[in-house]
């Protein structure tokens, strides 16, 4: 019997090892972020700078974002439904964006959502060229969400 118990908790730890960056979140269709109450009204009211738009929509190929974020976070639902509005503007099939729903920190002394990420606060947008990392939104902008896009692509 404690054979079988060592089997289940080395498969236990494998699995773990191999897979436990992606516990606790899960990808979301950036569309279904908008059936969330509230969202879609901050989505519609929003109309980015259309000149901001032109400049970066020239130099989006090729780049890609993964974004994290809490629907029960308001930091998330302040600025997600922004940058969707920014995302739609742009047009741009070529500029890929994954979302990735991430639960609430289970225990006091969890501090990261996405541990080999270090994704420490939501929403985290993380923008990449060549699969290497360009830059980064961490919660709050600086700017904004589309100015603070436009220093990490331009």
């Amino acid at each position: 019997m404690s054979r079988m118990r060592n089997k289940i908790i080395w498969t236990v730890v494998i699995l773990w090892a191999a897979y436990g960056s992606g516990w606790g979140q899960t990808a979301v269709n950036g569309a279904d972020i908008l059936l969330e109450p509230g969202w879609r009204q901050i989505y519609d009211d929003y109309l980015p700078d259309a000149g901001s738009i032109e400049k970066l929509k020239t130099r989006v190929a090729g780049l890609r974002v993964e974004v994290y974020f809490g629907f029960w976070c308001d930091d998330s639902k302040n600025h997600l439904p922004l940058f969707l509005k920014i995302i739609d503007s742009l047009n741009a099939p070529e500029f890929k964006v994954d979302f990735f729903e991430v639960a609430r920190k289970s225990a006091d002394g969890q501090r990261y959502y996405v541990e080999d990420l270090l994704v420490e606060k939501v929403p985290t947008f993380i923008f990449y060229a060549n699969d290497i990392e360009i830059g980064r939104i961490i919660e709050n902008p600086k700017d904004s969400i589309l100015g603070d896009m436009m220093q990490i692509i331009l």
